[in-house]
């Protein structure tokens, strides 16, 4: 017969056994998830309304996705807003669980894993809507107007390429505000930055959108991602329960809400725009 001792590391060896088998079986099957099993993950962000944004409804509609995929699979998010630079180096040296929201580029596929896509983007061109339309398939059709961009912005590599060789001239800014404000000002003739966000910035000066006009085709079509480092421990396990809830979101409608969401802050109704600025 044997010793108690014996009997209680037998039984714990069982225990152990057990649980290693219910963790593999987990693992193997992605759709059983461990019940009442709760953590909160903080997500290194930035202000880049209306995607991201301490103040905006739900902290931007990213934001939302993120928080809606995570909170699928039993995960809860804090994001701690930071100047974007600083958000993507401190989450690169594993100091945040992830990063909220990046374009793609090689020197960040060195450093981070990414997400399936959570959204893509437009980067196009505005022109007053009063104007004549102005109709472009190449640089060279926009060389006999007024351009601005903004400085640090992500444009395409033909863009600059434009820029390098003098096909475009484009005047050099601190912010898309100023862009917006050039335009109106009739100083310049186009400028480009993201679609909706372009839209956020105008409502924010209080101008009608109406007097803006997107130009075809866009500049470029960007998808954003949610990003994790590579030294993060945890961090593939995490980036398959996010890639998981995000396809959940997408299958039962979710994610589709959120994207079509209008609500009193809409910078695409002109009712909710102060009248006075019409």
């Amino acid at each position: 017969m044997p010793s108690p001792s014996c009997t209680n590391l037998r039984l714990a060896s069982a225990l152990l056994l057990l649980l290693c088998s219910n963790l593999a079986f987990t693992a193997a099957n992605p759709a059983v998830k461990t019940p009442d099993i709760q953590r909160t993950i903080t997500i290194a962000t930035g202000e880049y309304p209306p995607w991201t944004g301490a103040e905006l409804p739900y902290q931007g509609q990213v934001n939302q996705i993120i928080q809606e995929a995570f909170a699928s699979e039993n995960v809860a998010v804090k994001f701690v807003y930071l100047p974007w630079k600083r958000a993507f180096e401190e989450t690169r040296q594993g100091r945040f669980d992830a990063s909220s929201y990046w374009y793609d580029s090689t020197e960040r596929r060195t450093h981070m894993l990414f997400s399936d896509p959570l959204v893509i983007n437009r980067t196009v061109f505005f022109q007053r809507s009063e104007d004549p339309l102005i109709q472009w398939q190449t640089f060279a059709d926009l060389s006999n107007y007024k351009l601005s961009a903004t400085v640090g912005f992500t444009y395409t590599d033909a863009f600059y390429q434009a820029v390098d060789s003098k096909v475009i001239d484009p005047l050099m800014v601190p912010s898309d505000t100023q862009n917006i404000k050039l335009l109106i000002a009739k100083r310049t003739d186009l400028f480009a930055t993201e679609e909706m966000s372009g839209f956020y910035m105008a409502a924010q000066l209080h101008i009608d959108p109406r007097k803006l006009r997107v130009i075809e085709p866009a500049l470029s079509t960007p998808k954003g991602y949610l990003l994790i480092s590579k030294v993060h421990p945890e961090g593939e396990q995490i980036m398959a329960v996010f890639n998981r809830g995000l396809r959940t979101i997408k299958a039962n409608g979710t994610y589709q809400k959120i994207l079509a969401r209008v609500d009193e802050t809409s910078f695409y109704d002109p009712t909710k725009i102060d009248k006075a600025a019409r």
